[in-house]
């Protein structure tokens, strides 16, 4: 049975908190390019960036107040509508579909054990994958989550990396090394940003967008979900972002329909939309968001492609706010 969509971002409260390392395993950068992306970020982090937040709102009814849990202890606060409001413009929904989640029939090899929340006796580790994008995603999980003691996220996301092309970069063999050494109990995954290219199969050279290459990639993320839902972990997939290229966009949106199609039809894996997470108000591009506080900030960088460290926070806001939907959780 598919969950009754949700809005993946109500509104965002903004709390100031240090960020913390990782438990599970230390950030490490790959390389020097990764090492520059962090370096380049514009601009640099501020107090009042999306940090150690997982808001979540209940409406009360038109004209009541909206009570907004920002995920961090006893830290509850009582808004007016109309900030509210305000605050939910700053944070879109996303166009591209809204976060759902499916569920196995009881009995069925797709009944994942749900997940607990997190405690000291009760630890919650994440594994998280995908390309560059991915790695952004990351920074932003780090401030997200970095407080909670009760949660690992291990980083292993790589750039330059997808589905299309196996003989570069093998994410299924990849995967299976990781839930059997880590067993997390929920994957995140990020990426498709480099798949819009053709590639080689049988001998046969598939042209990107056409039947056959959408068939067989559909396969390929279909069989990712499966592989991370057979091993007992809750997958988070995440779409990809609008893009300032409209050419770059209309090939990410093909990657979306794919991601949001195939979770649909596996239990245990829920799409979390990001197309209007990045969209100003008329549905376009912008690198220019209002941020928690209203005021603009710069949430893409220059290649009209990547995040910015605010960008990074406002997309981590977003996809741990889903896994506390989806997951009946408080993180």
């Amino acid at each position: 049975m598919i969950d009754a969509p949700v809005s993946p971002n109500a509104a965002a409260a903004a709390v100031t908190s240090p960020p913390a390392m990782y438990r599970s395993r230390p950030y490490v950068f790959r390389d020097a390019r990764e090492l520059h992306l962090r370096a380049s970020r514009l601009p640099p982090r501020s107090a009042l960036s999306l940090r150690s937040i997982g808001a979540a709102l209940v409406l009360l009814g038109a004209g009541t107040g909206v009570a907004a849990a920002t995920g961090r202890g006893d830290r509850v606060a009582v808004m007016s509508s109309a900030r509210a409001i305000r605050m939910a413009h700053q944070v879109p929904s996303a166009r591209q579909g809204k976060i759902s989640s499916r569920h196995g029939a009881p009995g069925t090899t797709h009944n994942i054990p749900p997940v607990m929340q997190p405690s000291a006796s009760a630890h919650l580790t994440l594994l998280k994958i995908g390309d560059s994008l991915a790695e952004e995603l990351g920074f932003g999980l780090r401030d997200v989550l970095g407080s909670n003691h009760n949660v690992s996220i291990i980083q292993d996301a790589v750039g330059d990396t997808g589905l299309a092309r196996p003989d570069f970069y093998n994410w299924p063999a990849h995967l299976a090394q990781e839930l059997a050494a880590d067993h997390p109990r929920g994957v995140i995954v990020m990426l498709g940003g480099d798949d819009g290219q053709g590639f080689s199969y049988r001998g046969q050279t598939v042209r990107f967008g056409s039947a056959m290459w959408h068939s067989i990639y559909a396969q390929r993320v279909g069989s990712m979900m499966s592989e991370a839902t057979a091993a007992g972990a809750h997958v988070i997939w995440v779409g990809l972002p609008i893009m300032r290229s409209a050419f770059f966009s209309s090939e990410m949106a093909q990657m979306n329909a794919i991601f949001s199609a195939q979770a649909a039809s596996h239990p245990g894996v829920t799409f979390v939309p990001t197309w209007n997470l990045f969209a100003n108000a008329a549905g376009s591009y912008s690198a220019m968001l209002p941020g928690p506080t209203g005021r603009l900030e710069l949430m893409r960088n220059p290649d009209g492609v990547h995040f910015s460290g605010a960008g990074d926070d406002r997309l981590a806001t977003a996809v741990v706010h889903a896994m506390d939907i989806v997951w009946k959780v408080h993180l």
